[in-house]
């Protein structure tokens, strides 16, 4: 298996956000593209990533491959590459090869973890409400609900999201409507939904986050949270399932 990055920058971000949750990754090659799925060591949030091989310029995979790797061995070859850089990758003996072109060539060999290491399994969810904003939107509602909590509240009811966050002597609210609000792109809900999640996990996931692009949010009462977004003209699309916080 041989792959070279179009855009190296795009995969950095990526992984510096799986690499503040996880500490390490499974990176699953076929013939039409690649899929990540690596839970936190807590088992509170999953991260789930599916790209087409139209986000690479050369791409030689004849099949599966699995390439399970430290995050933190990964990161700190990809923090060294510049935004005009190409980086190819490549399988070889238990090995991972990075092979780095920029000013000068770089040459870098990390080990790949167990081969019985297994990505997880992503779970079968079911629900009730979504809504879809602008990302900018919702890293603002959770910047706001930072100043009062550690965990914001999420409720959908009729054509509204609320967005709120309280502690013994603080409180924020937030309300987004269809009508009123256009960073608000849809909604839907099988009746009124309400759940709470932490704040400091969805900060580090929309990190990630193009300030104009939508993300999806899905939801149930008192039930985990999935984050849908979409990266570089829907080739790619980065979700992350978050645990719900018990009332």
């Amino acid at each position: 298996m041989e792959v070279e990055f179009k855009d190296v920058e795009f995969f950095k971000r990526m992984m510096d956000v799986i690499g503040n949750l996880m500490s390490d990754v499974s990176l699953d090659f076929d013939q039409e593209g690649f899929t990540i799925k690596a839970m936190d060591p807590a088992n509170i949030a999953m991260i789930l990533f599916e790209g087409t091989k139209t986000l690479f310029s050369a791409f030689n995979v004849e099949k599966e491959t699995k390439l399970s790797v430290s995050l933190d061995d990964l990161n700190s070859i990809l923090k060294m590459m510049k935004k005009e850089d190409k980086a190819k990758f490549k399988d070889s003996k238990n090995k991972l090869e990075i092979d780095i072109k920029g000013k000068s060539r770089l040459h870098f060999s990390i080990p790949l973890i167990d081969e019985n290491y297994t990505a997880q399994k992503v779970p079968q969810l079911n629900f009730t409400a979504e809504a879809s904003l602008v990302s900018s939107a919702l890293k603002e509602s959770i910047k706001a609900a930072s100043l009062v909590d550690d965990s914001i509240y999420f409720t959908v009811d009729g054509t509204r999201l609320m967005l709120s966050s309280r502690s013994e002597e603080k409180d924020f609210s937030q309300e987004i409507s269809m009508n009123e609000n256009k960073e608000l792109l849809n909604i839907k809900a099988d009746g009124m939904t309400r759940a709470k999640y932490s704040i400091d996990y969805l900060t580090k996931f929309l990190n990630v986050a193009d300030q104009d692009r939508p993300v999806k949010v899905l939801f149930s009462n008192n039930y985990p949270l999935r984050l849908d977004y979409e990266l570089i003209n829907k080739d790619a699309v980065l979700s992350f399932i978050l645990a719900n916080r018990l009332e």
